[in-house]
């Protein structure tokens, strides 16, 4: 049996590519070509004309794009996806790591949440937050289970301290769509409690304005800025 083929969408390739080739280091630099690039992907499965599988390459193209540009601010390869040891579990997934082989001294998870309407779905929007306190509770237990894997005993006086300190700092970064202000809200304040439990979180919050074609604007959240856990990340990548 063959490779598996993989969803492509153009408008995202070439930024990751622009990304990669002019060594951009900000996501500020980049954010409005972003959400162009998401506007036109939704518009074409709105309209019916992908299927859910392809839909999900969004998450890897958005994983891609936070990759390179933890790359080009810190000056390091950087690994992903990859395998790492877990405290619970034998393996786990990582989706962004740095060094690429031995233990681990930065990593991270990457998120993309919320669906446009679509003819599969009777037409219906799924709300950012639908899935969020799963995905959330999953990035919460392996920012804890990977520390915990390769931490040193040491009594833990302050469980805050001991996140900020232990290797490896874990970060997450989501791209989430976000229905009307309640669905902003909800997301919002989950988030930001996430930030407990990693070392730095980065999101771009998005709102629809019209549908067919799909247009969104930014949601701002001061809390969760991107370039910070992107540049917090390349700090520590040592």
């Amino acid at each position: 049996m063959g490779a598996k083929e993989q969803h492509t969408f153009g408008a995202f390739e070439a930024l990751a590519n622009r990304v990669r080739t002019r060594r951009i280091r900000r996501w500020a630099a980049i954010e409005s070509d972003f959400l162009r690039a998401v506007e036109r992907f939704d518009t074409e499965y709105s309209r019916g004309k992908r299927d859910s599988g392809w839909y999900k390459s969004k998450a890897r193209y958005f994983n891609e794009i936070a990759l390179e540009l933890v790359a080009n601010a810190s000056g390091k390869e950087i690994a992903g996806p990859v395998h790492r040891q877990s405290q619970l579990f034998h393996k786990i997934d990582i989706d962004i790591c740095y060094p690429a082989e031995g233990d681990p001294i930065t990593a991270a998870e990457v998120k993309a949440l919320g669906t446009p309407p679509h003819p599969g779905n009777g037409n219906k929007a799924r709300r950012g937050s639908s899935d969020l306190h799963k995905r959330v509770r999953e990035v919460a237990l392996t920012a804890i289970d990977i520390k915990a894997a390769y931490a040193r005993p040491v009594s833990i006086k302050s469980f805050r301290a001991w996140v900020e300190r232990t290797e490896p700092a874990y970060f997450s970064f989501w791209a989430i769509r976000t229905e009307n202000q309640g669905d902003f809200e909800s997301v919002r304040s989950i988030l930001v409690g996430l930030r407990s439990y990693c070392n730095g979180v980065g999101a771009i919050l998005y709102s629809p304005t019209t549908s067919n074609p799909m247009k969104y604007c930014i949601r701002k959240v001061p809390e969760l800025k991107m370039d910070n856990a992107l540049r917090e990340m390349a700090q520590r990548t040592a």
